[in-house]
């Protein structure tokens, strides 16, 4: 819970950091920012994403997925896999706290050599409390989520700052940095190894990764475009030291083509 706390306290000096005025317009490059796909507007699109098959496999799964990026005005938002409910919007529409859910996904253990024979990992959704501040250095996310499908039964806490890189009307780029607190239980259950057909046990503690990205958009007239991103997700040192690990960073990578509406 030490670094729970620590997410918060650095959540709480941004406030007083960033917000130099009681209150400033929402620009384009802020409405940019609080969004994962950097359009100005509704969005729909078709994509496709790499990411590990396993935690911490150099192998990759690659999946086709449809991208939804939708604003319900001060009510809530669906954006990519993530979906919300805001409960609180300031006046200057600056500051938002409410609620949101999003799917972790999990794995076969035959999707790797070294966790054939592990019992599998399914997919759960995360969901609890969340805020967003648009400052304007950027937007500050912080979420702390619990497992409601009850498969790790585990927490975890997200605190993420994205800033507007480029914000040309064809071409918008942001940059995002972030740090991902899970507990010991959430941990356990995708990192963890019961000893099974001769691997070494393992119980998986709490611990946080940090995570440096790009996300942009390219324009191809007034409705159509290319939106892409690439993260890398530096593995909390519990991760890293699981048996089933084979290198201690996860990379994210898609590319997709959409519209807005």
């Amino acid at each position: 819970m030490r670094v729970t706390k620590t997410l918060i306290i650095c959540l709480l000096l941004a406030q007083g950091f960033f917000l130099n005025a009681s209150a400033f317009a929402q620009s384009a490059a802020d409405q940019q920012a609080q969004q994962p796909i950097p359009a100005s507007r509704n969005f729909i699109g078709l994509g496709i994403g790499a990411f590990p098959k396993t935690p911490g496999s150099t192998d990759l799964r690659v999946m086709a997925l449809p991208v939804l990026q939708y604003t319900f005005g001060d009510v809530g938002y669906v954006t990519g896999l993530k979906a919300g409910l805001w409960g609180y919007t300031s006046d200057d529409r600056s500051l938002r706290i409410g609620v949101y859910a999003e799917p972790r996904f999990g794995y076969d253990s035959s999707d790797n050599p070294v966790t054939t024979g592990m019992a599998d990992r399914r997919f759960a959704i995360d969901a609890g409390p969340s805020v967003r501040w648009t400052t304007p250095a950027g937007v500050l996310n912080f979420d702390y989520g619990f497992d409601v499908t009850n498969r790790s039964n585990g927490q975890v806490a997200q605190l993420q700052f994205i800033r507007p890189l480029v914000s040309e009307v064809g071409f918008r780029l942001n940059g995002l940095i972030g740090a991902t607190w899970q507990n010991a239980a959430m941990n356990n259950y995708y990192w963890g190894v019961d000893g099974e057909q001769g691997r070494a046990f393992y119980k998986a503690g709490a611990g946080t990764g940090l995570s440096v990205g790009l996300t942009g958009l390219y324009s191809f007239g007034p409705t159509s475009a290319l939106f892409y991103g690439a993260t890398i997700n530096r593995l909390s040192s519990t991760q890293a030291n699981s048996p089933i690990t084979d290198r201690s960073f996860a990379p994210l990578i898609y590319l997709g083509y959409g519209w807005r509406m």
